[in-house]
């Protein structure tokens, strides 16, 4: 059945990050309405220290002047079974879970907004064979969002974007039932590494992550069996109530990602996931007192040895705490259930601690990285607790002694990064981190000149431009 399409009345809207009052539904939504609301999106300047549109690079000038119209909205509900593309003219209500089924393309061009209905848990869907092409811009992006006017949204007001793919996860069978939503459409698995679910570019997600049901939230942005011939560039998701990015399983790789204000771990790899990352930027929220982490990585929830093994390579990070003791523990990265994988040119600073390796199974590399102000403890907290009782979840293992072994390079100096706190966050460094750091791999995905630590090398400018947005509300 194709995904039934109707108008809606637009009072105002919002629109590449610029605010024209608010944007409701009319009380007959079978007829369109026009009304010529217009949205203008400012050029403002980053400034040292990223007080301006331009975001966390912090260093040159941010949005492009653009005055655009958007006087129609349309919801967008329903099963997607035939190719499909939105108009960046219009503004669109995802209404209830919406399915784009193999082998149907759904196009999303450049600038345009989709708002996901609360009253509904609005959530995009991808299923396995299907397509999204969403292909944003620096200054125009693509911006799934509230429906809620600004000033009012908050996190959970809609539920998120889930991809599904044919890539190899570590489930019996290779096939699984995505976390999230129930019933029919929520398998992904398969025997093909280099499946390809599509393009997200130039994309933000934010007020994410509906609860549908007690301890069953969307993620802002699910990958599940998502396969290498997929492109993701350029993502943002912030303000979501559950992880910004989970991978289960696949083998995306993907670049340029921005976490920011998340209500749970900003990313979470399991079932078997082995994609590349690289440039990874995450800023925790201080107001969330629970259990927040900056990667937390599984093999699988049972701590199997089922392959393939999650085991992600990762360059180029600079993860950002809450930079608050709020009574619960919290991690730079928690490694556990039998993981493995590589993380290279880390910055771990804000945490309680920067490092948890738990369970006997887990082997991971961490090499070329600095962990600098952490809380509690640096590192890691020791083997014994302040009683004097053994508190091992990881067969004796020394994290302190692995991370300070010479041949791993890494340090525990001050990054001396410009600020990672503020409103708008300012990444970059005050020098490029060069010292010990590592050097990429030269193999057609990862970019080999970023031999330096951390994601920003000084007065880097990659997380500038319209697609970067900290508005909390």
């Amino acid at each position: 059945m194709r995904s039934s399409v109707s108008s809606l009345f637009v009072l105002g809207l919002t629109v590449l990050g610029t605010t024209v009052s608010g944007c409701g539904e009319s009380p007959d939504d079978d007829k369109p309405t026009t009304s010529g609301a217009t949205t203008t999106s400012t050029t403002s300047n980053g400034g040292t220290g990223g007080t301006g549109t331009g975001g966390a690079g912090g260093t040159g000038g941010g949005t492009t002047t653009t005055t655009k119209e958007c006087s129609v909205v349309e919801d967008l509900k329903g099963d997607i079974n035939a190719d499909q593309t939105l108009s960046a003219d219009k503004c669109y209500l995802l209404k209830g879970i919406v399915f784009v089924n193999a082998p149907a393309k759904l196009t999303i061009p450049a600038g345009t907004k989709i708002m996901g209905d609360k009253t509904t848990l609005g959530t995009l869907v991808i299923e396995p064979g299907a397509q999204i092409l969403a292909k944003g811009t620096k200054d125009e992006p693509i911006v799934f969002t509230s429906q809620a006017a600004p000033g009012e949204r908050a996190a959970g007001d809609w539920g998120g974007v889930i991809v599904l793919g044919n890539a190899p996860i570590n489930i019996m069978g290779g096939k699984a039932n995505v976390e999230g939503i129930t019933g029919d459409g929520t398998e992904y698995g398969g025997n093909e590494p280099a499946d390809n679910s599509g393009v997200i570019q130039y994309v933000r997600i934010e007020f994410s992550g509906i609860l549908l049901s007690p301890d069953n939230e969307v993620n802002g942005l699910t990958f599940a069996g998502v396969g290498s011939g997929t492109t993701v560039d350029h993502v943002m998701v912030h303000e979501t109530l559950d992880d910004c990015f989970e991978f289960f399983g696949g083998t995306v790789n993907a670049k340029h990602l921005i976490c920011a204000n998340n209500g749970d771990d900003a990313f979470d790899f399991d079932n078997g996931y082995k994609g590349k990352l690289q440039f990874l930027a995450v800023q925790q929220d201080p107001s969330v007192a629970d259990e927040t982490n900056g990667f937390e990585v599984d093999n699988d929830k049972d701590s199997s040895l089922n392959t393939p093994t999650t085991e992600p390579t990762v360059y180029n990070v600079t993860l950002c705490g809450k930079n608050k003791d709020v009574d619960k523990q919290q991690y730079g990265m928690v490694l556990r259930r039998s993981t493995k994988g590589g993380f290279h040119n880390v910055i771990v600073t804000g945490f309680e601690a920067g490092v948890d390796v738990r369970d006997a199974n887990t082997s991971v590399e961490l090499t070329s990285s600095i962990f600098f102000g952490n809380l509690i403890q640096n590192v890691a907290y020791p083997e014994l607790g302040a009683d004097g009782v053994e508190k091992n979840d990881d067969a004796g293992f020394d994290e302190v002694a692995w991370f300070n072994d010479p041949a791993s390079k890494n340090s525990e100096i001050d990054p001396k990064i410009t600020d990672c706190y503020g409103a708008t966050p300012d990444f970059t460094p005050a020098m490029t981190l060069s010292t010990n750091a590592a050097t990429p791999p030269n193999d057609g995905f990862f970019d080999a000149a970023a031999t330096y630590i951390g994601a920003f090398k000084a007065g880097d400018t990659w997380a500038e431009g319209a697609w970067v947005s900290y508005d909390p509300n």
